[in-house]
């Protein structure tokens, strides 16, 4: 044998072991460990609490909705486990009572995927006060009681967990008439994001929050206000030729829960097809 040749086989061999070096069941395997996803019964919520629970982990499904407890029987019928709640995201107390009872009920909380969400249309001069605090209640003050009671359980447990936001690119860019208060909501979550962050770095707890765009979801944020324009519905299409899907949100949130993304916090993923960058 050549010495080239030779040479060829150790190369060959050194990158063999390190492709194998590469488990990834131990950068995105989510075993042992316990995730709350709300808005689960449909849509993005629906599509993250079953990539959670395909790579491992014990899934916790809260909606307002009660078609949540069949999502919670098919990841119960494929193996997983996992238990439903109704809750209501604009209802303090019952958030809070969420959160403590998924603890009880699992004996630990590592992730927090805050899914839940509502958008409803309204020029700004037909927004009343009642029709505002609605949309920030559920988007925005929701989020912020669910992850306040997390950090107090992972805390008091010692976990080092993952809270993640879902907000939009709408927090960034004005992206339609009539989002007015879902894009004021939106934008609070991005920086909820950012402040919780700061806060709990140093118990190695990551907050971060996924963004967004232009997304099919079956009736998950179906509108009474005012229709689009056609041309206006034409300009959401994003550059990349499609609108996004629930499983491109779901990926994208697989990897911020996982270990891959343990030295990844503070962040706003913008996910939209490059809608509002290109």
């Amino acid at each position: 044998m050549s010495r080239f040749r030779a040479e060829g086989l150790l190369r060959e061999r050194k990158n063999r072991r390190m492709c194998m070096a590469l488990d990834l069941q131990t950068l995105f395997g989510l075993g042992g460990r316990v995730a709350l996803v709300t808005g689960a019964a449909q849509g993005m919520g629906e599509r993250v609490a079953h990539y959670l629970s395909g790579v491992g982990a014990a899934v916790a499904l809260a909606d307002v909705q009660s078609s949540v407890d069949s999502v919670a029987d098919t990841l119960r019928e494929s193996g997983a486990s996992a238990r439903s709640y109704i809750v209501d995201m604009a209802d303090d107390e019952a958030v809070t009572d969420l959160v403590h009872k998924v603890r009880a009920d699992f004996g630990r909380i590592d992730i927090v995927v805050n899914c839940a969400g509502l958008q409803d249309r309204n020029f700004i001069e037909d927004t009343s006060t009642a029709f505002w605090d609605r949309m920030i209640d559920v988007n925005l003050r929701g989020p912020f009681v669910a992850s306040r009671e997390a950090v107090k359980i992972m805390r008091a447990d010692g976990t080092k967990g993952r809270i993640i936001n879902i907000a939009s690119n709408s927090a960034f860019h004005a992206t339609a008439p009539s989002l007015l208060a879902y894009s004021t909501s939106k934008a609070g979550v991005a920086g909820l994001t950012r402040a919780t962050a700061m806060e709990v770095v140093k118990d190695g707890i990551t907050v971060n929050a996924v963004c967004p765009g232009n997304t099919a979801t079956p009736g998950q944020m179906t509108s009474t206000g005012p229709a689009f324009p056609p041309e206006q519905i034409a300009a959401f299409m994003p550059p990349i030729g499609r609108a996004g899907t629930p499983d491109d949100i779901a990926g994208a949130v697989l990897y911020l829960a996982s270990d891959a993304a343990g030295f990844i916090t503070g962040q706003t993923l913008v996910i939209d097809g490059g809608q509002i960058t290109c």
